[in-house]
This record gives C-alpha cells, sequence and structure tokens, in this order.
C-alpha cells in the first residue's frame, strides 16, 4: 500500500490571502505546512535558487514534509534536453543546490517539465536520461503527443523516471507510473488561462478512483496548479475529503475555504470603461519608465517579433520574441514567462518583453493601459505550467 500526498504547486500567493491565510500572515510557508504535507516549487523553474533559500525551506518545514521541485528552464526550454550544450553541468549544478533538502530527507522529486513545442526523439531524450544523477526520483511531463508511444514509455522505464499525468487541456488523461511512484498535476480547465479553473467534485471523481487504484502498489504525488482565487488549496482538500483521508485540521480548513471564503464576482472591465481617464500628455516610453529602466526600454525598442494572439474586450494575449504575455483587465493581472519577468514581479518591474508589447500599440491604448496598472495596482505573475 503506497502513500498518498497531495499539495499545490507553489504557496506565496496574494490571492490566498484572507482564505487559507490571514491577512497579517508572519510565514506563508509555515501556514500552508501546517495545512498540507507537501509542495511543489515552481520558482526555481525561472532561476536557480539562493543556498540560503533552500536551507530555509528545509528548516522551516516539518519533519515529514516532502517538496517536489521543478527543474530551471534553462535546461528544458532553452537548451531543450541537449547533452552537446551543456546540459550535465547545468543538472549537476541544479541538483547540488537542493542537497539541504535531500540530506533533510524533504526531496520527494525533480520535476523535468517538457515545453509543448519539443517533439519525442528517442536519441535526444536517452541522452539526457544518462546523464541525471543516481539517488534522486524524477518525473517528466510531457505536453507533445508525439511523446505518446510505447518507445518514450518503454524508455522513460528503462531509466525509472515517473510519467506525469495532467490533467489539463493539452493531452488526454491517462494512468501513468513507475514502479515506484505515480505524479499528477491539475493545471485547470479555464479556456483561456488554463490555470483560472475551478473543478467541481464531479471532475475530480474519476481521479479519486485512479489515485486509490494506484496507491494499492505506488507511492502517489499530487499537485493543485490553478491557483488562482485559492482554487488550488480548495480542490485539493476537496480530493483528500473524497478520499476519506483528511486530517482534523485540514477539515477545519476546509470547511473555511467552503463557507468563509469571498470571491469577487466575475465582472467584465474594458478599456472603454475608463475612456474617461486623465491620460499623462507625457510620451509612452516616459510612463514606461515607472516600471522600467532606460536599459530594458532600450532593448524593447529593438524587438520587432510582437504578435497579437488574441484581444477581447478584456484580455490580450500575445507572443512577444517567444515568450506569452496575458493581460487580464478584468482580473487585473499580467502573466508572463521569461526569468527577468519573474525576478521583478515583487517589485512590479517590467521586463523587455511586456514593454515592447505596450510599445507596439497605438499610443492611446498603451497610455490607457499603463494609467490602468498604475491606478489598479495590476498584479504581476509569472505565467506556471
Amino acid at each position: 500500500m503506497g502513500t498518498i500526498r497531495l499539495g499545490c504547486s507553489g504557496w506565496d500567493y496574494r490571492d490566498w490571502v484572507g482564505s487559507l491565510y490571514k491577512r497579517d500572515e508572519p510565514s506563508k510557508l509555515k501556514a500552508y505546512t501546517s495545512v498540507f504535507n507537501t509542495a511543489e516549487i515552481n520558482s526555481t523553474f525561472y532561476s536557480y535558487p539562493k543556498p540560503g533559500l533552500v536551507l530555509g525551506w528545509a528548516s522551516h518545514s516539518p519533519d515529514d514534509f516532502l517538496f517536489s521541485v521543478k527543474l530551471n528552464r534553462t535546461i528544458t526550454h532553452e537548451k531543450r534536453l541537449d547533452t552537446a550544450a551543456g546540459v550535465e553541468d547545468d543538472v549537476q549544478r541544479f541538483c547540488d543546490l537542493l542537497q539541504p533538502l535531500e540530506k533533510a530527507g524533504k526531496l520527494a522529486c525533480i520535476l523535468i517539465q517538457i515545453p509543448p513545442s519539443l517533439k519525442y526523439s528517442h536519441a535526444i531524450v536517452e541522452g539526457f536520461l544518462a546523464i541525471l544523477p543516481d539517488g534522486i526520483p524524477f518525473a517528466l511531463e510531457f505536453r507533445n503527443r508525439t511523446w505518446l508511444t510505447d518507445d518514450a514509455s518503454r524508455l522513460l522505464g528503462n531509466y525509472n523516471i515517473t510519467p506525469v499525468m495532467t490533467d489539463g487541456p493539452a493531452l488526454p488523461k491517462q494512468e501513468l507510473a513507475s514502479p515506484d511512484m505515480a505524479y499528477i498535476r491539475w493545471h485547470g480547465r479555464g479556456g483561456r488561462v488554463w490555470y483560472n479553473y475551478r473543478y467541481s467534485k464531479r471532475e475530480l471523481e474519476p481521479w479519486v478512483k485512479s489515485i486509490r487504484k494506484l496507491s494499492d502498489d505506488v507511492d502517489v504525488l499530487g499537485y493543485f496548479n490553478n491557483h488562482y482565487h485559492g482554487y488550488a488549496p480548495e480542490n485539493c482538500l476537496d480530493v483528500l475529503e473524497m478520499l476519506g483521508i483528511t486530517t482534523p485540521n485540514q477539515e477545519q480548513m476546509h470547511e473555511q475555504l467552503r463557507t468563509g471564503q469571498a470571491r469577487p464576482a466575475a465582472r467584465a472591465t474594458t478599456l472603454a470603461e475608463f475612456a474617461n481617464l486623465e491620460v499623462s500628455s507625457d510620451e509612452i516610453e516616459k510612463m514606461l519608465l515607472e516600471f522600467t529602466d532606460a536599459r530594458r526600454l532600450e532593448r524593447a525598442r529593438q524587438i520587432k517579433d510582437v504578435e497579437i494572439l488574441k484581444e477581447e474586450p478584456d484580455l490580450l494575449a500575445a507572443d512577444v520574441g517567444g515568450y506569452s504575455i496575458y493581460m487580464d483587465y478584468n482580473g487585473r493581472f499580467i502573466l508572463h514567462d521569461c526569468q527577468d519577468w519573474q525576478r521583478g514581479t515583487a517589485r512590479r518591474r517590467m521586463c523587455k518583453h511586456v514593454a515592447a508589447l505596450l510599445l507596439s500599440l497605438p499610443p492611446e491604448k498603451g497610455r490607457l493601459l499603463l494609467d490602468l496598472i498604475k491606478a489598479q495596482k495590476w498584479d504581476f505573475r509569472p505565467y506556471t505550467g
């Protein structure tokens, strides 16, 4: 009989203040670990963690708490697993940084997330799996249907790599596992942004059956990535309750989330609604300097490959230099996925890609958007997957 550990993908979300967290919560990690016994760390995907940060995760979590850690995007998305590009050194550096977690017995797994554009290649994948260090569990999440082959399954099995089961728009539901572990990620089923989604119990019931079946033979790790509005902790507690394994503390929190969490009513907010706002006479570039610096702004001017993917009354989606950007006027947030953006989100600092998108818009629209971002204090968020 295997163990079942379910948690969330990350824990430091502003949306969770007032629901999972008290408004004056001194430590979100301490509050999170008082409810769940595992977490998936996504921030390591964007930048290598500082040694002190990893030591803090190990020191300020309960003895029986486990972390799964996402491998850095330099390895998966930039060098695309290619050993000729030096990923072996990158992997070793990453694993060395996680030693405090490993020594504390708190490293459950390292998650290898493959970009959707990376098709399956036996030679590339085997070359990469062969350089992974022994003694550390790895799980691999692919999002391209070319990986749905017997050859890919055999290769992962040969190296004892756990194939990740996902719930989301990219792939059909499957029951996959290694001889030791099953790993599940619930991304949400939102039409625009996957993660902005609240599962119903009816949608979760098939997963409950799968978890019961899998746990007869292997340990099960599972993480909810639908973090907007506190949906992830609520849905995670839904599944734990349906499995009949909630602790008294989890039952109390579940009741609090179900009955005491106030969710703002959805309301369409459009640019036209703010057409009468007073707009500065300064140029948009001067306005951008309130959110970025001259060096980034100069780099933004040089970016020409800006493609608007979708433009609706309450949403703007674009591809800028191969990176995704989502601006949600109703939710008042911007999603983006470059490392510079990740580093600057806490200070609401824009990277060159977001600045380039705003520069590419008609000046009046760009100025209006910047006014809204400033006046309404929009949330800057990493696009995590």
